[in-house]
């Protein structure tokens, strides 16, 4: 029996052997030597500003975990990183595409001293220094853990319902609220669930609070589709097969074969057939009448109609539509005919503009309470609290499936993603306002229900993780 161990273990000596060997020479070096294993918890550079903080879940050789960006006690965003620590303490790590941090590890100081080159060409650097996670404003989801449900405060303009009242199992939303705490969902910033009209569950995480206005990113399309439709229902628009030509024509003489075909409707949908190649380096945002002007000379390269491509700068023309048919700027009229009705008194909508034009694919900030009464106003028809502000028509018309995305089910409307949802009883319609980043506002049909998220996943990967987390945790504790 020895004689058999002995030969076993002598067997896999040599395999551990030759697996070194096949290694490159770097790695190779790098796990024979054994390299120095960073203290558990967390390193933080702080600049008195915005910090960074790395949170490692492997601590020597082949290194991995998190990256956290803070900004005045706020977590922004994080993502995950994998890399390599050597025996001479050379950090060097890598997420996404083309972003990166190179740094020197010096145990005896405590210190990690890098540079982070982002791929936007952002470049910063800073000492990190260990700490402990528990005294890092903004880094933990919520400062009191386990969590425990709880009302939504007072003063938030819906009125409150408690969640057996409308048929929600408060054991099942406290799971859910559990489960993003934990990071089930990557980075969240709120989170906010509406039944039959009433505010069941508000909450914020890692140091957002219910007046911070949030970037809502590509929702900010789903607005722009609101804002078209309240012009068509006031009979300034002509039709949506009007020709794009109509609200151009200083540029009609310059405008490449084809766009007499791209209508109002082409450009809700995202089948306008331009030329594009995501590979381009546009400036972002960008809008006005300099972008107008090179979108138009762009060529159409598809029959308009019959592709689905999903791209910002299209949708800006829609600013320059807007402008021609209202007399006013995109945000001056969500001001007047959308905001106000809905009792919307704080945004924000400057970062891109130009000439006086505000970007419509995405720099809309609104706080996530505003979001879900968007979201309200679509699950009823238009309606906010008994006042039409848009068309039944234009909602039941903006958000049909109308054309496939080229994601598993999904389809695309004017400007609104429509998904089915998978359940025991048979799929059920969604309705999605969606920004990048996990900025989404689910309208539920079905379960006469909007659920509102805002977050910080623009690098995890995560930005979808939510919709998991409400199939598996909340959906099953709602009365059908």
């Amino acid at each position: 029996m020895e004689t058999k161990v002995s030969a076993a273990r002598r067997r896999r000596r040599r395999l551990v052997r030759t697996a070194l060997l096949a290694l490159p020479a770097g790695l190779a070096t790098l796990l024979a030597c054994g390299p120095p294993r960073l203290s558990p918890g967390v390193w933080l550079a702080d600049d008195g500003t915005q910090q960074y903080v790395l949170a490692f879940e492997r601590t020597a050789g082949l290194v991995s975990g998190t990256m956290h960006h803070l900004v005045a006690g706020k977590q922004v965003r994080m993502w995950g990183f994998a890399g390599t620590l050597t025996r001479a303490g050379s950090l060097n790590l890598s997420w996404g595409t083309n972003n990166s941090m190179n740094a020197v590890v010096d145990l005896e100081l405590g210190e990690i001293d890098g540079t982070v080159r982002m791929a936007n060409g952002e470049v910063f650097g800073g000492v990190f220094r260990h700490r402990e996670a528990a005294g890092i404003p903004g880094l933990a989801a919520l400062p009191e853990l386990p969590y425990q449900l709880r009302p939504p405060a007072p003063g938030s303009g819906w009125e409150i319902a408690e969640p057996a009242a409308v048929g929600l199992s408060p054991r099942h939303l406290e799971t859910t609220v559990r489960a993003v705490t934990r990071g089930e969902a990557g980075l969240l910033h709120s989170l906010l669930v509406v039944r039959h009209g009433k505010l069941v569950i508000e909450e914020y995480f890692h140091g957002y609070r219910r007046e911070d206005l949030h970037e809502i990113g590509s929702v900010t399309k789903s607005v722009a589709s609101l804002l078209v439709g309240i012009a068509h229902d006031r009979d300034t628009i002509s039709g949506l097969d009007t020709s794009v030509l109509e609200w151009f024509p200083e540029h009609a003489a310059e405008m490449e074969p084809g766009w007499n075909r791209v209508t109002l409707a082409h450009i809700l949908t995202m089948t306008a057939g331009l030329a594009w190649d995501r590979r381009e380096d546009l400036p972002d945002p960008a809008t006005g009448p300099a972008l107008f002007r090179q979108l138009t000379k762009r060529r159409v390269a598809d029959e308009p109609g019959s592709r689905w491509l999903y791209n910002d700068w299209d949708v800006e023309l829609l600013g320059g539509v807007l402008r021609r048919v209202t007399g006013m700027q995109a945000d001056e009229f969500a001001a007047q005919t959308l905001f106000a009705p809905l009792e919307i008194t704080a945004w924000d909508w400057e970062r891109g503009k130009m000439e006086g034009y505000p970007s419509l694919a995405g720099t809309l900030q609104l706080r996530p309470l505003d979001l879900a009464k968007i979201g309200q106003l679509v699950l009823d028809g238009g309606r906010w609290q008994g006042r039409q502000v848009v068309s039944e028509e234009w909602i039941e018309e903006s958000t049909a499936a109308r054309v496939a995305t080229h994601r598993g089910a999904e389809r695309y409307g004017y400007l609104w993603h429509r998904d089915d949802a998978p359940l025991d009883a048979g799929p059920f319609p969604i309705l999605l306002a969606s920004g990048w980043g996990s900025q989404l506002i689910h309208v539920v049909p079905a379960l006469d229900a909007v659920i509102v998220t805002t977050g910080g996943n623009h690098l995890s990967g995560k930005t979808f993780a939510i919709g998991g987390v409400l199939l598996r945790r909340l959906v099953p504790g709602i009365e059908r």
